[in-house]
C-alpha cells in the first residue's frame, strides 16, 4: 500500500473556473465533457482513481455509459470502496453528485488531490476503459408536479426495472404493477390504461405515469382517502393487507399459511379489534409509547417481513399492552416504509418514549436516526438487553482470543475422535452451537471456561496421552499463562454473567423485573470501573462518561491494589512466579486492557447514565419512593426532555413531592382487599401505578414521566414471545365461524377506544375489558370524630347517606389538635433524621395545600428548625430510655440543650415538682433525666400529653403552646395501597446458614444483625444494613479510642472483644463475633496468634467466608456519609472578658503545627505562653521551630498517639489550633481520596482532640479552638466538616494583607472571626515590597504558593513573577518568607535548600491572617 498526500476537505483548492476544470479533466481522460451535469455518473472519478492507484478500481465494473440512478450508485459505490481501501477519508456526497449539486466542488478537490499524488507514469485512459466513450448526454432532471412536489421520485422500484419480456420501462412511463396490491390493499388496475391506478375506497383513478409509488403514498395521506378509510364499514373500517392477514393467521390464530385457506378480512379485523387502528392512535396521542420493530419474520414460505408493534401502559387495566400496528415487506427502503407507517397511523412523534429493534442489524443506525428526528430524547434499549453478549465478545476477542481458540481446538479434537473421553463429554455436555465458534454467547463461554478450569488437570493428562495428534493442544495446556488467562476470565466475567441471568430470570411481573434490571444495570458500570480505576477516576468517569479515562494509565490503580483476580489466581501466580517472570507484566497489562475494553463496551450498551438508570429503578419501585430524591427525578425528567425550563422543572418537583407525601391508604372494594392484598402482600407494581395515575392531571409532567418509564420494553423480547403478548392483549379468537357480535352489547371506552364483546353469552376481554365492567363504588374513608383514628365506613350502598369526612359538630377548639392518626398536634416526639441520633421535637400544624397521614411537620428542640418527616421515623416521647443517646449527650452541646428544653416543657405539662430545687442548670438537667428514665412518675406519659375536657386531647396550659394556631386538616388525598412491613429477625448464624444452604443473596440481609429488613447497602462489605444498624453505623464508624483505633468493629460497629490491625497506617478493628460468624468458626482465636495481622481492609479484596470487601468501598463510604440535613447550628458559647488582674498565661495545643506559625503570632501579639505543645512529624518543620524559638516548643510527634491521659497530664489547654493536610481534600489534586480516606482522615484526629478538650458546661474557664483548611474542597466534604464541628466556616483570603492569594476556610469559636480583614502599616501587600534590592516585580500579587516548585509560575505555562537583569526569575526564599509574613531567614536552618524551604513554607499559614484571628484573645489571657 503506497502512501499518499492527504488533501483534507477544508484544504485550499485550486481557484479555477468551471471551464478550466472541465478542460483539465478532458485533457487527462481524453473526453469531451461540456457541462458539470455530465459528470453525474461518477465514471470519470473512478478512472482518475485507477490512474492514481492501479488495481484499486475494477474497470470492468464501471458503467461508462450509465443512464439510470442504479448505475450511478454502482459507480459511486466502487469509488467509495477505493477510497476506503487507500485510507482516503474524503466523504463522497453521492446524492448531491447524482443531482449535480456539488459536482464543481468535488471536481476541484479531485483535481487538487490528483496533482498532489500523481506520479509521472504512462497511462492510456482510452485503453483502460476498453475504448468506451463516456456518456456526455445531460441527464434529465425531475419534473415538478402541479402541487410543487417532486412527482417523479427516483426509486429503484419505479425505474429501470424489467418486465417479463425483458423490456426496460422509461422514466417517463411508469406502469401499473400487480405486486403493489400487496402493500396497498385498496389498489386496483384502472380501466383507463396501464399508466393509471384505481383507488377502491375513493372511487378515483390515479395517474402514475410520473409519480409511481410516491404518488400512491401521497394519495394515501390525503384527507379524502383517510376519511374513506374511517367511514367505510363494508370493508371493516380498515383495509387489511395480505401480509397482515397472513401474520394474523400464523401468529394470532396459530394456523399454518402453507396450503391452508387464508383468513378473511373480517376475521382479521375481529382479531385486531373493531376500532383498529383508531384505538391505537387514540391511546398513543395521550400516552407515551414504545415502538417494537422485528425484522426477518417468516410467515411460512416466502420472503421475510418486518413487523411493527407499539407498547404502552393502560392505566385502566393496570397492565402493559402490546398492539400490532402493521406488517411490511422487507424492501430496499424499509426505513422509509417504517416512517411512512408511523405517519399513516397518525402516531405523534413527541410521545414516542423508546424503541426496540430485533433482526434489523443492517438498518438499526438509520432507524435510530429517524426515531431521534421524531423525538430527540427517545430511549433505545436494544443495546441494554444485548449488552452482556456484546461486551463479552468485544473483550474476549480483543484480549483473550487464546481462550475461545483453545476451546475450539478441543472441540474439533472431540468431534473427530471415534472414542470420547469422559472429561470431554462432561466438558461439552449441554452446550450447543459450537460448530459456529466459541465466544458469541456469554453464558456458553462462561460455562465452558468454568469447566475447563475445574477439569484442567484431567484434560492435560488426557491430551498428554494422545501423542502427536493433540500436540498443539498439549503445548498450550502446559503454558502457565494460558491457564492463568482461563482463571482470570472465569473471575472477570462473573458480574456480567450475573447481569445476563437477571435478564433471563422471571421473579415477578415484567414491570417488576424491569425495576431489578435497571437497578443492576446502574451498578454494573460502576462495579467494573472501580475494579481498576482510582476512586477519583471512577467519579470522573461516571460523571463525564468519557472512555478516554479508561485508557489513561495515570488513573489506574497499582497492581497490588487491583481486584481483578480471585484468590485462586493469585495463589497460582505465586506458585508459577518463576516460570511467568518474563510474561507477568504482559499478563497484568492484558488484565487491565480486558477490563478497560469490557467497561467501555458496557458504557456503550447503557442507554443512559448509571445515575439515570438508578433513579428510574427507584422511582418505579413503590417501596423506593422515599429513597429517590426530587433532584434526581428532576434531572431524569430533564434528560428525557420532559422539562425544558426552570418553571416546568419547579412544577414537576412539586408534583413529585406531592406523590411522595401522598397518603398510603388501603385499596379495597366492598371491604374486601383485591389482588395480592388478600394475602397481606404488596400490590403489584402495575396496580400501584394504575391507582396513582388515576389521581394525576392529564397534563401532569410527572404523569408523563411515569407512563414513559412504564412503556419501556422489558424481557422476554424474543419475537415469538412478544407476538404471544399481542395475542393476550388483543382478543383471543380461535374460531371465528361461531363468533356472534351484537352491536348493542358493545361498550366502548371513550378515551382509548377499547371495547368489550359478548361471545355466545360469555364475556371475553379485548384490550381493556376489565375496566369496562361495572363495579360497586369503593368504600370511602372518613374521619371519625372522637376516636383519634381514620375509620372505614363498611356500607356505602345508596340507602346509606354519605358521611362527611369531618364532623362539623365537633368544636373547633377540640378538633385543632388532632392532625392524623398516630401523632397529634402539640405532642412531644422523638424523630430520626439522617446522620443524627433520635432528636426530641414537637408536632406542629401542617402547612401546604396537600396533607398526608404518613407525614408530620415537626419543630426540633434546641435549634427551632422545622422538618417534614415520615411517621415511620417518629417515636412517642414516652420511649425516652430507648431513644436517648448517651454519646450524643456527652459530645454534642446542641443535643444536650434540646434534651433540657423538651424535659422542661414535659415537666411544665405534667405539673411535676421536685423535692429539692437544683442550684444550676446542670443539676436541674440531671434531676429531670432521672425523672424521665424512671418513667415520668407519678403521672407517666399521660402527664405531658396534650389534654382537653372533651373526648379529644388538647394542651392543659394554653400559654405554653400559644404559637400553634388552630388547624383543620384539608381533604385527604389517598393512594390505594396496603403497606405492611415484614419483620423477619434472624440471628447472624441463621443468616449464614440461609446463604450457604439455600443460596440466598447476602445483599438481602443486614450484615450487622442478620435481619432481612435491609434498607441500605453496607458501604464497606457486601451485605446490607437495617435501619437500626444503619443509624449505629453512621454514628460510630469514625469514632476512635485513645489508642487511635476504632472504638467499635468495622463491620458491625459493635463488639466487646476486637482484634486490631497491625499495619501502622490502619486503625481498623474487627470483633470476635464478625470474624467467627462471617469468616469462619475459630477465626478470631487463630488470628490472635498471628503477628503481624493485616485486617480485611488491608488484605487483597478476596472472599473470606461470607465477608467480601466491596471493590468500590472508598466511593460508597463517602456517599453513605453524604450530609443532606437541613439543620442549622447553635451559636457558640459566649465567654465574658476577664479583668486584667485575673488573666493568666495561655496554654496551647497546636496540631499539624508546621513551622510554628501559631507560636510566632502569639509571641508577636505579646501573649505570655505558659506551655506550647505541638504535634508535627515533618523533621524540617520541627527543626525550624526548635531553632527559631529556642526550644520553647514541646513537640509530641504524631497526633494519633495523643490520648486522653496525655491531655490530662499536659493540660488543661486554653487554645486548640490546627489545620489537617489538604492534599486529599483539595479539588486541585485529581487523585484526592476525600475526607474519609488518606490524609483527609486526620481531620477526625482534630475532632477527637476537640471533643476531649472541651470543658464541661459548669466550667466557666474560657476555651477556644481554631481549625483551618483549603477552600477548594468538595461541597460534601465541607458539609461534613461543618456537621462535626457544628458551625459554618469563615472565608479569609491573605491577599488583603499580603502579596499572595491564599484563600482558606477557618472554623472556630474565637470572637470576631468574621470581622473585616484589614492590613496594618507593617504588612507588605505588594510583591515589590517583598523583593530584594535590584529585583523588579512583574505582577502585583502572586498566585497561591504551594509545596510544588512550579507553583511560583503564574499559571501552568505562565511567566515568572520577578525580573532581574532583564531575565525572568523565581522568587528567592527570603522573598517568599516576607510574602508569608515571616522574618527574613526564618526557614534558613540545617542547611536546607530552596526546595525544602519552599515545601515547609507552602504548608504554613499566613502570619497576618493568624494574627487577625487570634488578636481578640488578648481580652482573656495575660500579655507581656
Amino acid at each position: 500500500q503506497r502512501t499518499h498526500f492527504v488533501v483534507s476537505p477544508c484544504a485550499v483548492l485550486d481557484q479555477c473556473g468551471q471551464s478550466e476544470a472541465l478542460s483539465w479533466l478532458n485533457g487527462q481522460l481524453q473526453t469531451n465533457f461540456r457541462q458539470l451535469d455530465q459528470l453525474s455518473s461518477g465514471a470519470c472519478y473512478c478512472q482518475l482513481m485507477d490512474w492514481l492507484y492501479p488495481g484499486s478500481i475494477n474497470m470492468k465494473s464501471v458503467k461508462f455509459q450509465a443512464r439510470t440512478k442504479a448505475e450511478f450508485l454502482q459507480n459511486y459505490t466502487i469509488l467509495q470502496a477505493a477510497f476506503q481501501k487507500n485510507n482516503i477519508t474524503k466523504p463522497v456526497p453521492t446524492e448531491e453528485l447524482i443531482k449535480g449539486k456539488s459536482s464543481f466542488q468535488f471536481l476541484k478537490w479531485f483535481k487538487t488531490f490528483f496533482q498532489a499524488n500523481h506520479k509521472e507514469k504512462e497511462y492510456d485512459p482510452v485503453a483502460a476503459r476498453n475504448g468506451q466513450d463516456m456518456l456526455v448526454e445531460t441527464p434529465q432532471r425531475r419534473i415538478p408536479s402541479p402541487s410543487g412536489e417532486l412527482s417523479n421520485k427516483l426509486a429503484s422500484d419505479d425505474e429501470g426495472t424489467e418486465d417479463e419480456e425483458g423490456a426496460t420501462h422509461s422514466r417517463r412511463h411508469i406502469v401499473y404493477r400487480q405486486e403493489w396490491e400487496k402493500t396497498y390493499s385498496w389498489l386496483r388496475p384502472s380501466l383507463m390504461g396501464e399508466t393509471y391506478a384505481y383507488c377502491n375506497l375513493c372511487k378515483a383513478n390515479l395517474s402514475i405515469v410520473n409519480a409511481g409509488t410516491f404518488g400512491l403514498k401521497q394519495h394515501q395521506k390525503t384527507r379524502r382517502h383517510r376519511g374513506q378509510v374511517q367511514a367505510t364499514t363494508g370493508d371493516g373500517g380498515f383495509a387489511c393487507s395480505q401480509i397482515l392477514k397472513r401474520f394474523v393467521q400464523v401468529h394470532c390464530l396459530g394456523r399454518a399459511s402453507d396450503g391452508g385457506e387464508e383468513v378473511s378480512g373480517e376475521t382479521a379485523r375481529l382479531v385486531l379489534g373493531p376500532q383498529y387502528p383508531g384505538d391505537i392512535t387514540s391511546a398513543c396521542k395521550h400516552t407515551p409509547y414504545c415502538v417494537y420493530i422485528y425484522g426477518r419474520v417468516r410467515l411460512g414460505g416466502g420472503d421475510p417481513v418486518c413487523v411493527v408493534l407499539v407498547g404502552y401502559f393502560d392505566e385502566r387495566a393496570a397492565k402493559h399492552r402490546i398492539r400490532l400496528l402493521d406488517v411490511l415487506h422487507t424492501g430496499s427502503d424499509v426505513v422509509g416504509d417504517l416512517m411512512d407507517t408511523l405517519g399513516r397511523f397518525d402516531l405523534p412523534g413527541h410521545n414516542v418514549a423508546a424503541f426496540y429493534t430485533d433482526g434489523m442489524d443492517d438498518h438499526s443506525e438509520d432507524i435510530a436516526e429517524e426515531m431521534k428526528k421524531l423525538n430527540r430524547n427517545v430511549v433505545a434499549l436494544g443495546g441494554l438487553y444485548s449488552l452482556a453478549d456484546a461486551a463479552c465478545r468485544a473483550a474476549v476477542t480483543g484480549h483473550c482470543s487464546v481462550v475461545p481458540g483453545l476451546i475450539s481446538e478441543i472441540y474439533a479434537h472431540y468431534s473427530s475422535c471415534s472414542s470420547h473421553n469422559d472429561s470431554l463429554k462432561a466438558l461439552f455436555s449441554g452446550v450447543r452451537g459450537l460448530d459456529s465458534g466459541v465466544g458469541g454467547r456469554l453464558e456458553d463461554l462462561c460455562v465452558l471456561v468454568t469447566r475447563v478450569c475445574e477439569m484442567w488437570t484431567e484434560l492435560a493428562s488426557y491430551f498428554d496421552s494422545c501423542g502427536t495428534s493433540a500436540a498443539q493442544i498439549c503445548a498450550q495446556m502446559r503454558t502457565p499463562q494460558v491457564r492463568a488467562t482461563f482463571m482470570f476470565l472465569n473471575v472477570a466475567l462473573e458480574q456480567l454473567r450475573s447481569f445476563q441471568r437477571r435478564l433471563q430470570s422471571r421473579d415477578g411481573t415484567a414491570r417488576a423485573d424491569l425495576v431489578q434490571i435497571l437497578r443492576e444495570a446502574s451498578g454494573l458500570l460502576r462495579s467494573y470501573a472501580s475494579s481498576f480505576l482510582s476512586p477519583q477516576a471512577v467519579v470522573r468517569f461516571l460523571k463525564g462518561r468519557d472512555p478516554a479515562v479508561l485508557k489513561n494509565t495515570k488513573f489506574h490503580l497499582p497492581w497490588t491494589e487491583l481486584s481483578l483476580c480471585g484468590s485462586g489466581l493469585e495463589d497460582f501466580l505465586m506458585e508459577q512466579e518463576a516460570e511467568m517472570a518474563d510474561v507477568l507484566e504482559d499478563f497484568q497489562g492484558m488484565c487491565l486492557s480486558f477490563h478497560a475494553t469490557l467497561t467501555a463496551s458496557v458504557l456503550e450498551g447503557l442507554p443512559l447514565s448509571d445515575g439515570a438508570l438508578r433513579s428510574m429503578s427507584q422511582l418505579l419501585d413503590p417501596q423506593g419512593r422515599l429513597k429517590v430524591t426530587s433532584k434526581a427525578v428532576a434531572d431524569l425528567a430533564a434528560q428525557l426532555g420532559l422539562t425544558s425550563d426552570t418553571k416546568e422543572s419547579s412544577e414537576f418537583t412539586d408534583e413529585f413531592l406531592e406523590y411522595q407525601l401522598a397518603e398510603e391508604g388501603e385499596g379495597e372494594e366492598d371491604g374486601v382487599p383485591h389482588g395480592n392484598e388478600q394475602h397481606g402482600k404488596q400490590p403489584a407494581l402495575e396496580e400501584h401505578w394504575s391507582t396513582v395515575l388515576k389521581t394525576t392531571k392529564p397534563t401532569s409532567i410527572f404523569r408523563k414521566l411515569i407512563l414513559s418509564l412504564l412503556a419501556l420494553p422489558c424481557p422476554p423480547l424474543e419475537a415469538d414471545k412478544v407476538f404471544a403478548q399481542v395475542d393476550e392483549s388483543d382478543s383471543q379468537v380461535q374460531n371465528t365461524d361461531n363468533l356472534q357480535v351484537t352491536s348493542k352489547e358493545v361498550s366502548s371506552q371513550p378515551e382509548c377506544g377499547y371495547v368489550s364483546i359478548i361471545l355466545q353469552g360469555c364475556v371475553r376481554g379485548m384490550r381493556g375489558l376489565e375496566s369496562s365492567l361495572r363495579q360497586r363504588p369503593q368504600a370511602r374513608t372518613v374521619f371519625q370524630a372522637g376516636l383519634g383514628t381514620w375509620g372505614r365506613v363498611e356500607d356505602t350502598s345508596p340507602s346509606t347517606p354519605p358521611q362527611s369526612p369531618t364532623n362539623s359538630k365537633l368544636p373547633k377548639k377540640n378538633r385543632d389538635h388532632l392532625i392524623f392518626p398516630g401523632f397529634m398536634k402539640g405532642e412531644l416526639v422523638w424523630g430520626k433524621v439522617k446522620s443524627f441520633s433520635w432528636w426530641p421535637g414537637l408536632v406542629v400544624e401542617w402547612k401546604g395545600r396537600f396533607s398526608a397521614t404518613a407525614m408530620r411537620r415537626v419543630e426540633w428542640f434546641g435549634d427551632g428548625m422545622f422538618s417534614v418527616i415520615c411517621t415511620d421515623a417518629l417515636s412517642p416521647f414516652a420511649a425516652f430510655a430507648k431513644c436517648f443517646c448517651q454519646n450524643s449527650f456527652a459530645s454534642l452541646p446542641a443535643y444536650k440543650n434540646a434534651i433540657y428544653e423538651v424535659l422542661e416543657l414535659a415537666v411544665e405539662r405534667a405539673a411535676k415538682t421536685f423535692d429539692s430545687k437544683p442550684e444550676n442548670r446542670s443539676e436541674e438537667l440531671k434531676v429531670m433525666l432521672e425523672w424521665a428514665m424512671g418513667g415520668f412518675l407519678p403521672t407517666g406519659p399521660d402527664g405531658f400529653f396534650p389534654r382537653s375536657d372533651g373526648t379529644l386531647h388538647c394542651c392543659q396550659n394554653e400559654s405554653s403552646d400559644s404559637s400553634m394556631s388552630d388547624y383543620l386538616p384539608p381533604a385527604k388525598r389517598k393512594y390505594a395501597r396496603n403497606r405492611q412491613q415484614v419483620n423477619q429477625t434472624l440471628s447472624r448464624e441463621q443468616m449464614v446458614q440461609e446463604i450457604r444452604s439455600r443460596g440466598e443473596d447476602i445483599e438481602d440481609f443486614c450484615l450487622s444483625c442478620g435481619s432481612r429488613n435491609a434498607v441500605v447497602l453496607h458501604p464497606l462489605f457486601k451485605g446490607s444494613l437495617c435501619q437500626k444498624c444503619r443509624e449505629n453505623f453512621s454514628e460510630t464508624l469514625y469514632r476512635y479510642d485513645e489508642d487511635g483505633y476504632q472504638s467499635y468493629c468495622t463491620v458491625c460497629c459493635a463488639g466487646r472483644e476486637v482484634l486490631l490491625c497491625s499495619n501502622n497506617s490502619c486503625c481498623r478493628c474487627f470483633c470476635k463475633d464478625c470474624m467467627d460468624i462471617l469468616v469462619g468458626p475459630g477465626t478470631f482465636d487463630k488470628m490472635k496468634e498471628k503477628d503481624p495481622w493485616s485486617c480485611y481492609m488491608c488484605l487483597p479484596p478476596n472472599s473470606y467466608g461470607q465477608l467480601h470487601l466491596r471493590a468500590d468501598w472508598s466511593v460508597r463510604v463517602q456517599e453513605f456519609f453524604a450530609n443532606d440535613t437541613a439543620f442549622e447550628f447553635e451559636p457558640h458559647r459566649v465567654y465574658p472578658s476577664i479583668p486584667s488582674q485575673k488573666r493568666r498565661p495561655i496554654k496551647v495545643l497546636s496540631l499539624f503545627d508546621g513551622i510554628a506559625t501559631g507560636y510566632l503570632v502569639l509571641r508577636e501579639l505579646g501573649f505570655k505562653i505558659e506551655r506550647y505543645m505541638a504535634s508535627e512529624i515533618c523533621e524540617d518543620s520541627i527543626a525550624v521551630g526548635m531553632v527559631k524559638h529556642d526550644r520553647s516548643i514541646e513537640y509530641v510527634n504524631d497526633v494519633r498517639n495523643i490520648t486522653r491521659k496525655n491531655l490530662a497530664e499536659w493540660g488543661p489547654f486554653d487554645l486548640l489550633i490546627g489545620g489537617s493536610p489538604c492534599n486529599d481534600l483539595s479539588t486541585v489534586n485529581p487523585n484526592r481520596k476525600g475526607l474519609y480516606e488518606g490524609t483527609g482522615r486526620l481531620f477526625f484526629e482534630y475532632y477527637r482532640m476537640l471533643t476531649m478538650m472541651r470543658p464541661r458546661e459548669e466550667d466557666s474557664r474560657p476555651f477556644f479552638w481554631l481549625f483551618e483548611n483549603v477552600v477548594s474542597m468538595a461541597l460534601h466534604d465541607k458539609a461534613d466538616i461543618c456537621r462535626f464541628l457544628e458551625c459554618k466556616p469563615v472565608l479569609v483570603d491573605a491577599v488583603r494583607v499580603s502579596a499572595a492569594y491564599r484563600p482558606r476556610y477557618f472554623w472556630g469559636n474565637i470572637p470576631g472571626m468574621n470581622r473585616p480583614l484589614a492590613a496594618s502599616l507593617d504588612d507588605k501587600v505588594n510583591l515589590q515590597d517583598c523583593l530584594e534590592v535590584g529585583r523588579v516585580a512583574n505582577v502585583n500579587k502572586v498566585r497561591t504558593i504551594t509545596t510544588k516548585y512550579n507553583s511560583i509560575r503564574q499559571g501552568k505555562k505562565g511567566p515568572l513573577p520577578v525580573s532581574m537583569n532583564d531575565k525572568d526569575d523565581y522568587l528567592w526564599c527570603t522573598e517568599m518568607e516576607r510574602i508569608f509574613g515571616f522574618p527574613k531567614h526564618y526557614t534558613d536552618v540545617n542547611n536546607m535548600g530552596r526546595a525544602r524551604r519552599q515545601k515547609v513554607l507552602g504548608k504554613s499559614w499566613s502570619v497576618p491572617v493568624i494574627r487577625h484571628l487570634l488578636a481578640p484573645l488578648k481580652d482573656y489571657f495575660e500579655c507581656e
